[in-house]
Order: structure tokens, then C-alpha cells, then sequence
């Protein structure tokens, strides 16, 4: 399942890179430029939806219906490596488990073309891609809308230097704070569904806090300028994140 608006510029790439999946649905969010004639030309079924806040929420609007048990989700601006792929063929074809839920895969987040060493975002992740529908749950919150269900474990993919999943995460600073601001409105619900309890006392601390982890102790110094530009985000957008939480447990 790929989601997209006005990314044509770069659907193509996430496309050709997932053409080994027996299906791939392409749901467009209303773009007005290629997309959709771009989709058609590697996909089995396109669907038009009306614009939503984050990609996830589709996902959970059409996963359980999918004939296929296992399901692979991926944005226009990912591209999964031949190595990569490889390797997934090499789990699936063994035979995987009974008790896995997911497969998580190495990740490597780019800003501005730019592969992250340092910051939140930098170094290799272990990215979620495929998981099989029945064993997870996909509730379209933002941050935390999956969740893999138990008994069922994650599998990890384990990192050998080509098999990533290369994440052209943020192409300009317009981008970030556009699509950080729609993930912002949702904050509030996001953190109190995962256990956060939000204090004044605690958000007059966070600027500080989000900043010397971003830039310090995740080693944001290691991308330079944009390591410092990046680490001033996450202070302002953790710090933001709070108050809407603090906002949202003090109505409940």
C-alpha cells in the first residue's frame, strides 16, 4: 500500500523499487500533478481518497480487506535496495515464523539528499515494512498507530551496509515544518495513547532537553549545519508536542 499527494517527482523510484509484490495499491490524496498517470503504469489497482493528515490513516482504513495476509507499506520518498529486497525474499521464502507479527528493516533517513549521521533521525533504524494483518493492529494515529498484537514478536532484518531502505525523508525546510505541523494538531492524542503524562514544570524544561539530546548526545554535530537546524526543530516541535499534550489531558 502506497499513499501519496503531489509526489510524482519521486513515485516513480518507491515504485519500480517495490515491483516484486504480488499487488501494489496506490491511494491518492487528490494531486493535481502525474501521480496518478505514474501509478498506473506500475500498479494493479489505483484509488482517489480525499486528503487526509497522515498516510497511516489510510492504511488502516484498507489493510484488513487485502486478500494478501502479509502487507508491505512504503511512502513515494522510500526506496527499498535490490540488497534489501534480497534479503526480505531470503525470510519469506525460508518460511517465516508463526509468532512474528513484523518485519523491521534497516533504514537510513536523508535531509536534503543528505544521509543523517546524527540527531533523532540519523544513524540506521529499524524501519517497520511489512506486517501481516491479522498479527498487528493499524489504528492511523500519528507515531503510534501500529502495533504489533501478542502474542506475535518483531523480526528484525539485521543491517549489512546495502540492505536499506533509503528514506528521502525531508528535500527542504518548507517540507518539514508543513508536514510537522499537520502532525502536531494530532500530538495531544498521539502521547496520552502511549502513556505520556505532560507538567508545566516538564515543558519549561523541554526546549533544553530536546535540543542537548538532538544535538549532543544523538550526535547531530556529526551533519553540521543541518545537524544545529535539525536540533532547533526537535526542540521547538517536542517542546509544542507537550503543550498539546498538557492541553489535551487537562480537558480530559
Amino acid at each position: 500500500i502506497v499513499t501519496g499527494y503531489n509526489e510524482g517527482y519521486i513515485l516513480e523510484d518507491c515504485l519500480k523499487s517495490i515491483s516484486f509484490c504480488e499487488e501494489i495499491k496506490y491511494v491518492d490524496q487528490g494531486s493535481n500533478d502525474n501521480s496518478i498517470e505514474i501509478a498506473k503504469k506500475y500498479c494493479t489497482e489505483v484509488i482517489e481518497h480525499e486528503r487526509v493528515a497522515i498516510g497511516e490513516a489510510i492504511v488502516a482504513e484498507y489493510y484488513r480487506t487485502e486478500k494478501n495476509k502479509w502487507i508491505l507499506t512504503i511512502d513515494p520518498d522510500e526506496r527499498i535496495s535490490s540488497e534489501l529486497y534480497s534479503d526480505i525474499k531470503a525470510v519469506m521464502d525460508k518460511g517465516i515464523s508463526d509468532n512474528v507479527g513484523a518485519v523491521l528493516v534497516p533504514c537510513i533517513y536523508y535531509y536534503k539528499k543528505h544521509p543523517l549521521k546524527g540527531t533523532r533521525w540519523g544513524g540506521i533504524h529499524q524501519r517497520w515494512l511489512l506486517f501481516h494483518k491479522e498479527r498487528c493492529k493499524m489504528s492511523g494515529i500519528v507515531h503510534a498507530g501500529r502495533t504489533i498484537l501478542p502474542p506475535y514478536e518483531p523480526y528484525y532484518i539485521p543491517y549489512t551496509e546495502k540492505n536499506v531502505d533509503h528514506h528521502y525523508w525531508m528535500l527542504s525546510f518548507k517540507q518539514l515544518l508543513e508536514k510537522h505541523k499537520r502532525y502536531l494538531n494530532m500530538e495531544g492524542e498521539s502521547r496520552n495513547h502511549m502513556g505520556f503524562v505532560a507538567s508545566r514544570k516538564e515543558i519549561l524544561k523541554r526546549p533544553w532537553k530536546a535540543f542537548i539530546f538532538c544535538f549532543f548526545k544523538s550526535k547531530g554535530y556529526k551533519d553540521g549545519i543541518y545537524g544545529f537546524i535539525l536540533s532547533l526543530f526537535w526542540a521547538w516541535y517536542d517542546t509544542s508536542a507537550e503543550i498539546k499534550l498538557y492541553k489535551y489531558q487537562h480537558r480530559k
